[in-house]
């Protein structure tokens, strides 16, 4: 016996009951086994998409008239294109390795407002395609009644993510969709590194921190947080886990430090994010993650007040640590400066722990192909005087 797939609305509902093959599949709607005639009048069979958001079992109205065929270009019954349907030609592909050839945009006369809702949309551009393959096989039906099973979709977010959808990226953001990343050290810049990896369609986010979260905290870190909250002392992981998990599932706490008892806690990451301002620390980590092939960013500022100008001095540095690359990781800083610490203040702003967490949330990205990387820096220096960004170490 054939299941039903979920309900996701009525206009969904109407489709599967009138015997279309439908699917929703990472925020887009399917329709597919739909004939239509190629350029050697032949009867093929073509796949209709376009976005598809379905918040709380609403019945929403499309985004625009628009869809993409997946298939040869479609055709009259004497085989010229159907230029009134296809807009232009160029293949993309809309999420995994699912690829659409055509992108239709037609509206039926006399309708101001459509399309009214999905049925409608999908329906009419159906009704097209297999008018003309009816005319050279009049049983030429869409309507095959199979039902199609429906694919459990990754349940990371609590609701869709129709940022990725609108913006046609849905598979550049598939690239990040990768088991677990750590974040070891989820202060001012840490908190911002999570604040955007939060966003991502990753499976498990794993934060290592000992700290509570004081008052100085909450004006460097995104969002606000209440009075209450801050006296009540929570741990910072377990603010964030539960702040975060309004937004997404996976968000593991782990309400201590990484030390030499429990450094191997960070073998099989796919990625880590070292945001720690201790020297020590830091070598034990990056040497931990070098020698296993764990590649990972590490974070750091340098703030001065010039008594002078009663201005601040400063840079962000991110460097990155790859299994092709470490030569450089010589170079971090890694000195026990506890001492040193008293005599000196240890000054950070919000914005350049944002800057900092930003730079290195887009090295992330550039090693996974997300964004395009030309020149294989391992190592950013940003300058707050210069407004300037300093690249080498090249991969």
């Amino acid at each position: 016996m054939l299941q039903k797939p979920i309900v996701h609305n009525a206009a969904i509902q109407r489709l599967i009951d009138e015997g279309y093959e439908v699917e929703i599949r990472h925020q887009h709607l399917l329709v597919s086994s739909i004939p239509y005639v190629t350029s050697s009048r032949q009867i093929a069979l073509g796949v209709l998409a376009c976005p598809y958001l379905d918040m709380d079992n609403l019945n929403p109205k499309p985004n625009d008239h628009t869809v993409w065929f997946q298939g040869d270009m479609p055709c009259n019954s004497l085989g010229q294109p159907l230029s009134t349907l296809v807009n232009h030609s160029n293949p993309c592909t809309l999420f995994d390795q699912f690829q659409v050839h055509h992108y239709c945009s037609n509206k039926p006369d006399g309708i101001l407002d459509f399309p009214a809702d999905y049925f409608v949309k999908m329906t009419h551009y159906i009704e097209l395609l297999v008018a003309q393959a009816s005319v050279i096989d009049p049983n030429a039906d869409a309507r095959t009644g199979r039902v199609i099973e429906s694919r459990e979709e990754n349940a990371i977010f609590c609701y869709p993510d129709s940022a990725s959808v609108r913006s046609g990226i849905v598979a550049a953001t598939q690239k990040l969709e990768m088991p677990r990343i750590g974040i070891v050290g989820v202060g001012g810049t840490g908190s911002y590194i999570l604040d955007q990896v939060a966003k991502t369609p990753v499976k498990e986010i794993h934060l290592f921190d000992g700290d509570e979260l004081k008052p100085h905290n909450a004006f460097r870190m995104p969002g606000a947080v209440s009075f209450e909250t801050l006296r009540s002392r929570p741990k910072k992981v377990e603010h964030f886990h539960a702040h975060y998990s309004q937004l997404r599932r996976g968000i593991v706490s782990h309400p201590y430090y990484i030390d030499d008892s429990n450094i191997e806690e960070l073998n099989g990451f796919d990625f880590v994010f070292v945001s720690v301002d201790d020297g020590p620390s830091r070598k034990l980590i990056c040497d931990y993650l070098c020698s296993n092939g764990v590649p990972f960013v590490d974070v750091g500022m340098g703030l001065e007040k010039d008594d002078a100008s009663n201005s601040i001095l400063g840079l962000c540095r991110v460097t990155m640590g790859s299994p092709n690359k470490s030569d450089h990781l010589a170079k971090l800083p890694v000195a026990d400066d506890k001492a040193d610490a008293l005599y000196r203040s240890n000054i950070q702003v919000s914005d350049m722990n944002a800057m900092n967490a930003i730079l290195a949330v887009i090295k992330w990205k550039q090693y996974f192909g997300f964004y395009l990387d030309y020149d294989l820096a391992h190592s950013l220096s940003f300058s707050a005087a210069m407004l300037s960004l300093v690249r080498e170490d090249q991969g």
